[in-house]
C-alpha cells in the first residue's frame, strides 16, 4: 500500500514535471513567433475556439514572455530534482531540513536577481529606480559605485517624474545634469518642464541654467500651464525668471502665452509674478 501511495505521488509529479517544461516551453516558442511578428510587421494572431490571441508586437514583450518561459522551465526541474533528493533522505531528518533550507536559500538569491533584471530593464538601472521614491539610503549607495553618465541621465529623468527633489540633490552634487547627452538629440527634453516648486529650486541652486536644460525654453509656460497652485506656481516662476527663463516663451504646439493662461484660471500671483517680468 505504502509503495502504491508512493508510485502515485511519483507520478503526479511526473505530471506536473511535464506540464511546467510544456508551459514554458510554449511561452518561448510563441516568443520566437513573436519576433518574427515584429520583425516582419504581420500583425499575427493565435486563435482557437473563436478567440484570438495576438502575438507579441514589441522585442520587450518577446523578452519578456521568453523570461517567463525559461523561468518557468528552470523552477519545474529545480522542483524536481529538490523533491528526489527529499524523497531519497527518508528517515534522515537533517538532511532533508537541509535541502529545503538550500531550496529556500537559492530562490531568494534567484528571485533578487530576477528583481534587478526587472527593475533595470524598466527603469535603466538601480539607480533609476531608487532616484523615484526610494531611500536616499539607496541612491547614496548606487552613487558610490560611480554609475555612467547614461545612468545619471537616467536617474535625473526619474527624479523628475517623481518630483524627487531630494533624490536630485545627491545626483547633480555626485556630477549628474540635466543635458540629457546620452540620449538620442530628438529625444532630449528639459526635465525641469512642469515640475514642484521644491524640483525646480533644488536644480536652480546647483547651478542648472537654460543653456543647459535642452528644449526648456518654455519652462515659465509648462510651469503655469501644468500647474494647480497659484502661490506655488507664482514662486517657481520667480526662480525661473531670476535663473534666465523666458516669460514669453511658448512651446509649438501652443501659442498662448503663459500670461494668457493664468489669467484664465484667474491666479492673481502668477500674474504679478509675470508682470513683474516685463517691468
Amino acid at each position: 500500500m505504502a509503495e502504491s501511495k508512493s508510485s502515485g505521488r511519483a507520478s503526479e509529479g511526473g505530471i506536473i514535471g511535464i506540464l511546467g517544461i510544456l508551459i514554458g516551453g510554449g511561452c518561448v516558442l510563441v516568443a520566437l513567433l513573436g519576433v518574427l511578428n515584429t520583425a516582419l510587421g504581420l500583425d499575427l494572431a493565435l486563435s482557437a475556439y473563436g478567440t484570438s490571441t495576438p502575438l507579441p508586437r514589441s522585442y520587450g514583450e518577446c523578452a519578456g514572455l521568453a523570461a517567463a518561459g525559461v523561468l518557468l522551465m528552470a523552477l519545474t526541474v529545480f522542483g524536481g530534482f529538490v523533491r528526489r533528493k527529499f524523497t531519497e533522505a527518508k528517515g534522515k531528518p537533517l538532511v532533508r531540513a537541509g535541502i529545503l533550507l538550500g531550496a529556500l536559500v537559492l530562490l531568494v538569491m534567484v528571485g533578487r536577481g530576477l528583481q534587478i533584471v526587472a527593475l533595470t530593464s524598466t527603469y535603466g538601472s538601480m539607480l533609476a529606480y531608487y532616484a523615484t521614491d526610494g531611500d536616499l539610503d539607496d541612491v547614496k549607495a548606487e552613487l558610490a559605485k560611480r554609475p555612467d553618465r547614461s545612468a545619471l541621465d537616467q536617474a535625473v529623468g526619474r527624479a523628475a517624474q517623481y518630483n524627487n527633489a531630494p533624490a536630485l540633490a545627491l545626483l547633480l552634487e555626485a556630477g549628474a545634469d540635466m543635458r540629457e547627452s546620452t540620449r538620442p538629440e530628438p529625444h532630449r527634453r528639459c526635465p525641469l518642464l512642469g515640475r514642484s516648486y521644491q524640483f525646480v529650486k533644488t536644480a536652480i541652486d546647483h547651478g542648472i541654467k537654460p543653456d543647459a536644460c535642452p528644449k526648456g525654453e518654455a519652462a515659465i509656460f509648462e510651469a503655469v500651464e501644468e500647474g494647480r497652485d497659484d502661490e506655488e506656481v507664482a514662486k517657481t516662476v520667480t526662480l525661473l525668471l531670476g535663473a534666465g527663463w523666458s516669460s514669453t516663451a511658448s512651446p509649438e504646439h501652443d501659442r498662448r502665452s503663459a500670461k494668457a493662461i493664468a489669467a484664465d484660471k484667474k491666479w492673481s500671483k502668477t500674474l504679478a509674478a509675470l508682470n513683474g517680468a516685463a517691468k
